[in-house]
């Protein structure tokens, strides 16, 4: 059985956002026409970092962080820039009276088992953390580097906060909504930008304030932690939108009203005595004011419909994430993302010549993201399966191999090459001894149940019954939910080596 697992298809809460430091002189405008927002364009982490081990992890010291990776020296040194100008931002912002006693360090794994062992704690699908007792930031290397950049940008910021206010109880919302606010930061030109809006957050509170679903801003104040349900998530765009209101509204006549609110709150003043001391008046006077402001913001540019068209394919609303795909690449026909996530769609609604399309043309544009090699792998073999005229089983050989070059460590890419030279029809394509290899290194990485029928099928077809057999056991153990089809294979396995 190929290793087709389902792409994550929720959002992980708070370790999935990120951010940077408050107000930066270096803030961007609300983005408006074609101005990209939303996940943040940077020059950092141009190319996907190899993998060494983490006792030769390279350490890249500052005055301020101690930035620690099995990546690349390269990209140690560029996190580290970046990270002391968001610090050298915070401190013109704020008070900070007692320095940091030592360094922060930021460890950056480059693998997602490895941060997994390293933070036994944090959840499943946490892409990061702060952890305030040591301290430290902790995160690992993902397919797409703008997400690695929010949740480094977003996980600081707790950092910076705690710094600020050491014994202070701080507000969860302006906790994570100052986090959020600056998960949008770009690194470009030398120089850290802020203040860009993320527009899947907008989108889910202008729904939410709309359909009469969003929390009341003393429900807000009063909310302590935020878990990983839908609903909550809500809160963290509820947050960032106070945030984004406080500087942004009016040309900034809020701000000094939340600086002397964080301020009351860092004296030890209850969350809504320090909200009513600071704009003098209740939240349900304001409430009105910032939802009317909220509604009015625009979902604009490619950028804005590509995080609508996410949002909508994460809430498996595939109809309206073709839409809003569409609308971006009217802005933009070249936006690779949303060629890429086009052609995703495509392929899961079975529309496989349409998904070739869109696939390739994602790569015409950008072919650095292995996503859109492994996507267009798949729907190679689809076409292939159907009927479809050409050599569809080279060209999908090719796809793996190069999405498997981009991201060495692509366990989906590795386990469906490994099938495919397993059980190729062509001569020339069935690589039983590679297929092996592959597998056992794709097993390494993602040991799921559906991976460990496909080492097992490799070991079958190379004549390695016991090893075949013990891999299934393996795979059945796991109590996949296809129980009848893994002890079918057992049984074939146990009967002897493949043909």
């Amino acid at each position: 059985m190929p290793n087709v697992s389902l792409p994550m298809r929720t959002f992980a809460a708070c370790a999935l956002l990120a951010s940077g430091a408050l107000l930066s002189a270096g803030e961007a405008p609300p983005a408006a026409g074609g101005s990209a927002a939303g996940a943040a364009a940077s020059e950092l982490m141009k190319a996907t970092p190899r993998r060494i081990p983490w006792d030769s992890a390279f350490q890249q010291k500052s005055p301020n962080f101690t930035v620690i990776t099995n990546t690349s020296e390269e990209l140690a040194k560029d996190v580290s820039m970046s990270l002391e100008q968001q610090f050298a931002d915070f401190l013109k912002r704020f008070n900070i009276r007692k320095p940091p006693k030592a360094p922060l360090p930021v460890k950056i794994f480059a693998e997602k088992a490895e941060f997994q062992k390293y933070g036994k704690k944090s959840s499943e699908h946490a892409a990061g953390y702060f952890d305030p007792n040591l301290p430290e930031v902790v995160l690992y290397w993902s397919d797409d580097p703008e997400d690695v950049l929010s949740t480094l940008y977003h996980e600081v910021t707790h950092y910076f906060l705690s710094l600020y206010a050491p014994r202070a109880d701080i507000p969860t919302w302006m906790d994570e909504g100052m986090a959020v606010y600056f998960e949008t930061a770009k690194f470009a030109k030398g120089r850290l930008e802020t203040g860009q809006i993320p527009y899947g957050h907008l989108m889910r509170l202008q729904r939410a304030l709309k359909d009469g679903k969003n929390h009341s801003l003393r429900q807000l104040l009063r909310m302590r932690g935020y878990g990983e349900d839908g609903y909550n998530l809500l809160a963290y765009a509820e947050g960032w939108s106070l945030v984004y209101f406080f500087v942004k509204a009016n040309n900034g006549a809020n701000t000094p009203g939340f600086l002397k609110y964080m301020n009351e709150v860092k004296l030890g003043r209850t969350q809504e005595v320090a909200f009513e001391r600071a704009f003098r008046g209740t939240p349900e006077q304001l409430e009105p004011i910032w939802k009317k402001w909220v509604l009015e913001l625009k979902m604009d540019g490619p950028e804005g419909f590509y995080q609508q068209a996410l949002e909508d394919w994460y809430a498996d609303r595939n109809d309206e994430a073709l839409a809003a795909c569409d609308e971006a690449l009217k802005l933009d026909p070249k936006l690779a993302k949303a060629l890429h996530l086009r052609g995703k769609v495509l392929f899961w609604l079975r529309r496989h010549a349409d998904a070739r399309k869109a696939l390739e043309g994602a790569i015409a544009a950008d072919g650095s993201d292995p996503r859109a090699w492994y996507y267009l792998a798949r729907t190679y073999e689809a076409l292939h399966l159907a009927g479809e005229e050409g050599d569809l089983e080279t060209l999908q050989e090719r796809a793996y191999l190069k999405a498997i070059e981009l991201k060495p460590d692509y366990a989906d890419a590795l386990g469906l090459l490994a099938w495919f030279y397993a059980t190729a029809r062509s001569p020339k394509l069935r690589k039983i001894k590679e297929a092996v290899q592959i597998a056992e290194r794709a097993a390494e990485l993602d040991p799921t149940a559906e991976v460990l029928d496909t080492l097992a099928e490799c070991y079958h077809q190379d004549a390695q019954k016991q090893k075949a057999v013990a891999a299934i056991q393996k795979a059945i153990a796991l109590k996949p939910k296809d129980m009848d089809y893994f002890k079918a294979q057992l049984a074939k396995f146990q009967a002897g080596p493949g043909q």
